[in-house]
């Protein structure tokens, strides 16, 4: 039996991570992401960009997300996504715990994320960001 909503303390989430421990060929790959996008899509978020980096297991995905999500939500997500249940498992814990920091992806110092899908409608809103309005 839950108690109440344990996430409704912490600050709702734009960035979902999903840690996939294999790799896999380029066509399921792509599938994958458009089975982010569509999971996403189907519960009214939509995925602003995907970055991913590569691990020694795997890969790690990184999905920014909008609407923001309460933390029990945005676990959920990832668990759908295909997140490894061990971590969605201590992600739950630290979200009952109200950690701030529940939601933690290791990755090696100086390790760049490569944008893999972001949105016709994002790239042009960061393309514009800092350069002044036309008259």
């Amino acid at each position: 039996m839950r108690r109440g909503n344990r996430s409704a303390s912490l600050p709702k989430e734009t960035l979902l991570k999903v840690d996939k421990d294999c790799l896999v060929g380029m066509e399921l790959h792509r599938e994958y992401i458009r089975a982010i996008i569509e999971t996403c899509r189907r519960r009214g978020i939509k995925a602003m960009w995907i970055k991913s980096t590569q691990t020694r297991h795997g890969i790690h995905f990184y999905i920014k997300i909008d609407p923001p999500v309460d933390a029990h939500t945005a676990n959920n997500l990832q668990y759908l996504l295909g997140d490894d249940a061990r971590r969605v498992d201590y992600n739950r814990a630290r979200i009952n715990s109200r950690l701030m920091g529940w939601n933690k992806l290791f990755e090696a110092v100086g390790r760049r994320r490569k944008t893999i899908y972001s949105d016709a409608a994002t790239k042009a809103e960061e393309s514009t960001r800092g350069r002044p309005a036309a008259k």
